[in-house]
């Protein structure tokens, strides 16, 4: 009897270990956990990410050129003693691509200055200013006396002009004309000189024209023997006596025609011509 329990105890025992072992076994059939090892994929190297390239910087802001101007530059058709205004005008360039921003100036008219500034925007390569000298009496030395330039731009970064002034001369209410021609020489007389010396005889002319008259030049033409040389004398604003002179060598004598006797006349503007003349007197 106790022999029997003992193997069916130790058969018992046998089913529970076979059981235990096929639980244990790594079938998929088996109620036993299963450990699934899970490896991610390795990532891809995706592209890096390049930032924007960042649009070029705007050059600054700097002056480049300044031409300027005056209005009316001649004066040729403004009466003497009249007021006008002069106009002054500057045009000043500035580099292109530039982020705008104020530019100073400074005008220098008749040794005045006058300061302001002009605004560029964005871009902007060109801008003009001007400034109006008011009420100045034309006179005959208004060329001379009237003069303006500009300087653009930050000390020690700037630009100075050209100086700019007037031309022409104003006009004069007098005709340019002849009014009179006479002649005089050098000797005025030949009385105290010997006969058969032979000298230079200088005759000048005298020429004079309508007073307050514009420059011009008097077109002239000698006559002495069979002699007809031309010759011009030129007149500034309201000069009204010019001269000029010719030469003639000779020998003294009773009857060798020298000295003889000399005249001019004006062809232009207008025609006008002087009595002759030659020093007075005959030889010893």
């Amino acid at each position: 009897m106790f022999k029997r329990m003992t193997i069916i105890i130790s058969f018992t025992w046998l089913i529970v270990l076979g059981v235990v072992a096929c639980g244990g076994s790594n079938s998929n059939n088996g109620a036993a956990d299963t450990f699934t090892t899970i490896i991610s994929p390795t990532p891809s190297s995706s592209p890096a990410l390049s930032s924007p390239t960042p649009s070029a910087a705007l050059a600054p802001l700097h002056i480049t050129g300044v031409v300027i101007g005056v209005s009316p530059s001649n004066i040729s058709n403004i009466a003497c003693g009249a007021s006008t205004n002069l106009v002054f005008t500057a045009t000043i360039t500035s580099n292109s691509g530039n982020p705008g921003g104020q530019v100073p100036y400074t005008w220098s008219i008749n040794h005045t200055n006058i300061s302001g500034s002009v605004t560029f925007t964005p871009g902007q390569t060109t801008k003009t200013v001007a400034y109006t000298l008011s009420g100045v009496v034309i006179q005959l030395g208004s060329p001379s006396a009237v003069s303006g330039l500009i300087a653009v731009g930050n000390s020690g970064s700037s630009i100075t002009s050209s100086t700019v002034g007037l031309t022409g001369v104003c006009r004069l209410p007098g005709p340019f004309q002849v009014v009179h021609l006479s002649i005089s020489t050098n000797p005025a007389s030949i009385s105290s000189i010997a006969c058969g010396t032979t000298i230079n005889v200088i005759y000048t002319a005298t020429v004079t024209i309508a007073p307050d008259s514009n420059a011009g030049t008097v077109q002239l033409v000698w006559s002495y023997g069979g002699s007809h040389p031309a010759t011009s004398v030129a007149f500034a604003p309201a000069e009204t006596v010019k001269t000029v002179s010719v030469t003639l060598t000779g020998k003294l004598g009773r009857f060798t025609g020298f000295p003889r006797p000399v005249s001019i006349a004006s062809t232009s503007p207008n025609a006008v011509s002087s009595a002759s003349g030659q020093p007075s007197g005959t030889c010893s």
